[in-house]
């Protein structure tokens, strides 16, 4: 059970870096002047949609995944830090 929990821990731990990096990083790039109504994840032109859908899979939607996988592993490992060891007696 303790080894099964670490891993989902870590596990969250790195995808919740990964998004929240993604989500910053967009929002970052895209709130520049002047941006295009279509924006294009590869350049030159290809896999385009409209901002907004950009903004939102690409910014907002990470930062929202992240939040949950931090909540994750503070639900993890807050309780396990709040347990009392028990002590031997005598």
């Amino acid at each position: 059970m303790r080894k099964t929990m670490v891993i989902i821990i870590a596990v969250a731990a790195v995808f919740s870096g990964l998004f929240f990096g993604l989500g910053f990083n967009t929002i970052e790039w895209m709130t520049q002047k002047n941006q295009e109504p279509i924006w294009y994840f590869i350049y030159p032109n290809k896999f385009g949609m409209p901002f907004w859908y950009a903004y939102m899979l690409g910014g907002i939607i990470p930062l929202w995944g992240s939040g949950v996988l931090t909540g994750v592993i503070v639900g993890l490992v807050v309780p396990v830090l709040w347990r009392k060891r028990k002590t031997p007696s005598g």
